[in-house]
Formats: C-alpha cells, sequence, structure tokens
C-alpha cells in the first residue's frame, strides 16, 4: 500500500545516511535531501518492475479464460505504482519544504521526468510479465539485476561522482539521465540537462516500441503456457 511505498524508500534513506555520512563519510552536502530526491523515484521504478513481473501469472485464470489485451495486466500494476509515487513525491515535496528548499522555476520539469520514467517502466514491465510466463526464473535474475543495476545510477552519489571521461557513456542510460534530473530539478533547483534528457526520450520511446512488438508477438501463446 501506500504506506510501505514511503516507509521503505525513507528507510533506505536513513540506511544510506548512516553510511555515507558516518561511516564513508561522502563529500555531498545535505546528503539526507539529496537522497530523498533520487531515492523515490528509483523506488517506483524498482517496484513497477518487480510487481509487474509476475502480474500475469497471478492472473492466470482470467488470462486462460479471456481474450483481451493482456499487457493491460502490467500496466495496470505500473499505473499502480505510479499513483503510489505521485502520492509519495507530494510528501517528499513538503520535506524539502520544511527543510529549506523553495519552488524554482525548474519544477516543471518534474512532470516530463515523470512521464519518460513511467513509460520507460511501462515497456520494460510488459516485456519482463510475457517473458515470466514461459521461463518463471526470470524473477530472480530481475531481481538481482535491479540491485546490481541500483549502483550504475546516480541515487546514492551524484553524478559528479562519475569520471567526466565516463559520464557520457553512464547517462545513455536513460534511468540514469531521469535521476539525475530529479537531482538537479529538485536538490540543486536547476534544469536538467536537456541533451541528455532529449536523448533518454528517444532511447525510451525506442525500448517502449521493441518491447510492446515483442510482447505482440509472444502473447497468443500466454494462455498455453500458463
Amino acid at each position: 500500500g501506500i504506506f510501505w511505498s514511503l516507509l521503505n524508500p525513507l528507510l533506505n534513506v536513513l540506511i544510506f545516511t548512516f553510511i555515507f555520512t558516518v561511516i564513508i563519510k561522502i563529500d555531498i552536502k545535505n546528503y539526507p535531501l539529496y537522497l530523498l530526491c533520487t531515492i523515490f523515484p528509483w523506488s517506483f521504478f524498482n517496484s513497477a518492475l518487480i510487481n509487474s513481473v509476475v502480474a500475469i501469472v497471478e492472473d492466470e485464470h482470467f488470462v486462460k479464460n479471456t481474450f483481451f489485451p493482456y499487457e493491460a495486466i502490467p500496466l495496470a500494476v505500473v499505473l499502480t505504482n505510479l499513483i503510489n509515487f505521485l502520492i509519495d513525491l507530494l510528501i517528499m515535496i513538503l520535506i524539502l519544504f520544511l527543510l529549506g528548499k523553495g519552488m524554482t522555476l525548474a519544477w516543471l520539469y518534474i512532470p516530463y521526468l515523470i512521464f519518460i520514467e513511467f513509460i520507460l517502466a511501462c515497456g520494460l514491465s510488459i516485456l519482463a510479465a510475457g517473458v515470466y510466463v514461459r521461463f518463471r526464473d526470470l524473477n530472480f535474475i530481475l531481481n538481482f539485476s535491479l540491485r546490481l543495476f541500483f549502483y550504475f545510477l546516480p541515487v546514492i552519489y551524484t553524478l559528479d561522482f562519475v569520471p567526466r571521461k565516463l559520464q557520457a557513456v553512464y547517462l545513455c542510460n536513460p534511468l540514469a539521465a531521469v535521476i539525475d534530473g530529479f537531482a538537479k530539478v529538485l536538490f540543486y533547483g536547476r534544469a536538467p540537462d536537456l541533451r541528455w534528457l532529449a536523448i533518454a526520450t528517444l532511447e525510451t520511446a525506442v525500448i517502449f516500441i521493441l518491447c510492446f512488438n515483442l510482447f505482440q508477438r509472444m502473447k497468443r501463446a500466454l494462455p498455453e503456457q500458463l
């Protein structure tokens, strides 16, 4: 529910704050605030994929007895996670206000950042849910991959910690560009890098179209494979 979608990121903020301010002492001013701005977008993406991968299998009886657009099942899960994320985001913004972070014109980019992340999550969730019907080990692979993927995103560190010569490769990951965009808008109060945001938009569109088309090829066989 909404409570757990809020509690889990906040617990992660506390854990990472302790690790990177007490033990490792990372050089980021107001580090807990930075984490607030990045961990909620990551949690939305992570939860959307983890919850949607099993969605079609969990609705096995419905899928076997009714022919309809099966992609609607994982999409509904992503949409539910989006609603939770939007509520969490409002609470996070309230916390930022209480801690002295004011609103800037850069906040106008927030809806677009959410939109890109939502479309990216939709595309990957559709494909993952379809593949999972046949390959049930995908759930474990996805969980492990997301845990590893987390450390290649600017969630617990800023983009400045990435060597400059590697930043172009790093930001080719559309989710990295989106999360960096959230950090720039909410934490630094400035606009995201529009060049990388444009590239992330193009990549997200390609990923969504590719995933959607792959799902269309496999969806007719889904009732038989369940």
